[in-house]
């Protein structure tokens, strides 16, 4: 059995890293810690890269501290990115395995609405704006703003597990990665 250790305990992140991890190695399981993301709340662009190593980074140094087995860690770190004039969300995620061996991948891009973009960038956090606009709480962590703005069709959830079966490139292809 693999066992993976996440770098949060969003249960929505832990959900897609389950998905993930399954369909890539069967038998599976998997274990949030709450580990700090050392960039801003809401981050931008490269921040996203940062916010998911220290994710991974932490998993695997909370793995060792609390005797936890441990053969992934993973950090997911949701944020904005400006690409082509626009502003689009997504997330990052950051995979390191028992060896070292750490893969980049990442959700798929949605174009944010203006508004969304103008709270995010005063200092706001799209799943503060999406919890507003919704009146759930829990809204933001399973389903998030690309839920809202697709009508349910493409949920943060099913996003995050997209970014985490790209980022198990490397370590399914490693050979194909070796210099």
């Amino acid at each position: 059995m693999i066992h993976v250790i996440v770098g949060s305990t969003n249960e929505g992140k832990l959900a897609a890293c389950r998905r993930a991890f399954e369909r890539a190695f069967g038998a599976v399981e998997v274990h949030g810690v709450e580990v700090p993301s050392g960039v801003p709340a809401q981050p931008v662009g490269e921040e996203c890269f940062n916010g998911a190593r220290n994710r991974g980074i932490g998993a695997r140094e909370a793995s060792r501290k609390n005797h936890l087995s441990g053969d992934y860690f993973v950090g997911i770190e949701g944020g904005i990115l400006l690409l082509y004039d626009t502003w689009f969300g997504f997330s990052v995620t950051c995979i390191i395995d028992g060896r070292g061996r750490t893969g980049y991948g990442t959700s798929p891009l949605f174009e944010l609405p203006r508004s969304f973009t103008l709270r995010a960038l005063a200092g706001g956090e799209l799943g503060d704006v999406v919890r507003e606009l919704t009146g759930d709480k829990h809204f933001a962590e399973r389903r998030g703003a690309v839920g809202l703005l697709t009508n349910g069709l493409l949920t943060r959830e099913a996003a995050h597990e997209s970014g985490v079966l790209a980022a198990l490139a490397p370590h399914l292809s490693a050979e194909r990665y070796e210099l």
